[in-house]
């Protein structure tokens, strides 16, 4: 682990993992600063662990991180921590695809 994710680390208020779920569409992808680790039209590099991808989503303050399948890219997005379970609910109404899906909700200290 670096210097850099143990700091970001610290910034970490809570973190959750579910499985099987996903927030918001194809266009709620975030970008990470200056693009880092972007490969394509969106998403980042899939061999990236979850401990690289952390300190991007911090840059930026995504509070969602997902991967939809081990060989898949990480997707940055943001969501109201308040809507974030009617927004899995609507995604699974919409698309039944996820069951390899992990995401992450992250609560920064600010």
């Amino acid at each position: 682990m670096n210097q850099y994710h143990s700091k970001t680390m610290e910034k970490v208020i809570r973190m959750e993992r579910r499985d099987g779920v996903d927030v918001g569409f194809n266009s709620s992808n975030l970008e990470p600063l200056n693009r880092v680790g972007c490969v394509g039209k969106s998403g980042i590099d899939k061999t990236y662990r979850l401990e690289q991808v952390i300190p991007l989503a911090y840059e930026i303050r995504a509070n969602i991180i997902v991967k939809a399948g081990e060989n898949a890219k990480w997707y940055l997005k943001r969501c109201d921590p308040t809507e974030i379970d009617a927004k899995i609910e609507k995604q699974q109404r919409w698309r039944n695809g996820t069951k390899r899906y992990k995401m992450w909700i992250i609560e920064w200290d600010n």
